[in-house]
């Protein structure tokens, strides 16, 4: 009989770009930015910052389910794990029956992460760090885990009855498919602030939802309760971009799939009301360009019937109109998604837009980031104040707050 004994610890966080501090509609927040000088705001061609491919790695460094088809006593043994991490049992044995020789079932175990990621991967995120001590039997592999873990019973109760009440409060019968993943991604997106690359923590549903910081694995697992909850066919799906891990979503859309980054859909740490969709219903060659995944793991997303929106940037949504810059041109238009009708606002370059009813303000870099306000029905502008300003935002009030160059936060 042999004896084997190791330690692993799961504390790296999968990386995600900066998201923002202001929660949705509720909740009124502005975040401290450093003054940024008037000369670098005008030379600097303004731009969400793209994404780079990860060059530095492949596939062959991902899990793949291939294996669970190899070996089906695998996935059984990782199902049985899963009901245990569920419960959140700190120490419990599971016996191995399966195909693998030792060298290679020890790989996987290493990764146990990703195994149960493919059962549960809601119950996957919960997993802080754990040891394994295998000992070999006649039939197989007798394992035993001692398991830590970032959430516990009493936290993910209060999950609960969080993701019920944003679909109380948020999702109602009459929405159809796109109206609901926009929501989430609108919602998540404006949620919190990435805690840093260097942080092992911040991984969970809870922390996210708490302390308003997470990285990408807390922001994909929180879509992924709240497009289930919001009667939406999803995967979480993680693999590689911008040269780290990375975690985000596939989502069906009237029986299409199109993949969500709620992360990259965050465009600055320092634009805390920015919502970019470049990374909102992409379809797989799209996502390419700068995400690495395993295909064979996730359904085939195919479809570019919301490729339009991919030039949408510092968009703000008034009922069923979406007001944002253009990418392409840096202008303002309006999208109608009842009617599907596409309409330029102004020719003006307008970034950190804020909406209402009758009009969208901005900071005018047209005319020296002065506030600017501009009538939706006829594009005419008035120059409210002769000063650039950052970072708009209407409050669930009506009022219009905004940031000067000096840090300062103002209301009008």
């Amino acid at each position: 009989m042999k004896k084997y004994m190791w330690l692993i610890f799961l504390l790296i966080p999968l990386s995600l770009l900066t998201a923002c501090s202001a929660t949705f509609k509720a909740i009124n927040a502005l975040v401290d930015e450093e003054p940024e000088s008037q000369e670098e705001a005008f030379t600097e061609d303004k731009q969400p910052a793209s994404k780079a491919p990860s060059a530095d790695f492949s596939t062959d460094d991902l899990f793949s389910t291939t294996l669970f088809k190899k070996d089906p006593a695998l996935l059984q043994f990782s199902k049985i794990i899963e009901k245990r991490i569920s419960k959140f049992e700190p120490n419990f044995k599971v016996l191995y029956r399966g195909k693998l020789d030792w060298d290679t079932l020890k790989v996987q175990l290493d990764d146990i992460k990703s195994l149960i990621s493919f059962v549960n991967p809601y119950t996957a995120g919960y997993i802080d760090s754990f040891t394994c001590e295998a000992i070999e039997t006649d039939n197989g592999y007798l394992i035993e885990f001692n398991f830590t873990y970032f959430s516990d019973a009493e936290k993910e109760k209060l999950v609960d009855s969080y993701v019920q009440e944003f679909t109380n409060l948020y999702i109602t019968n009459d929405m159809d498919d796109f109206s609901r993943a926009k929501t989430i991604n609108d919602y998540i997106v404006q949620l919190a602030t990435y805690s840093g690359e260097s942080e092992t923590y911040g991984q969970t549903v809870y922390e996210l939802i708490s302390k308003e910081t997470g990285v990408c694995q807390a922001y994909a697992l929180l879509a992924y309760r709240l497009f289930l909850a919001a009667g939406l066919d999803v995967k979480y799906v993680y693999g590689y971009s911008d040269n780290q891990l990375h975690a985000w979503n596939l989502v069906s859309i009237d029986g299409n799939w199109y993949h969500i980054d709620t992360t990259w859909n965050d465009v600055d740490p320092n634009e805390p009301y920015a919502i970019s969709y470049a990374y909102f219903l992409v379809n797989d060659e799209k996502l390419s360009e700068d995400h690495l995944w395993v295909r064979e793991n996730y359904v085939v997303a195919t479809s570019n019937a919301y490729d339009f929106m991919h030039d949408m940037w510092y968009a703000d949504t008034v009922g069923n109109v979406i007001y944002y810059t253009s990418i392409t041109d840096s202008m303002v238009y309006a999208y109608d998604i009842a009617t599907k009708q596409t309409a330029q606002i102004t020719e003006s370059a307008c970034y950190y837009l804020a909406a209402d009813d009758n009009a969208v303000y901005c900071s005018d870099y047209d005319n020296a980031g002065y506030l600017t306000k501009i009538n939706v029905n006829n594009g005419s502008e008035e120059v409210l104040l002769e000063e650039e300003v950052l970072n708009l935002f209407i409050d669930e009030d009506g009022v219009l707050l905004y940031e000067t160059l000096d840090g300062e936060e103002h209301s009008f």
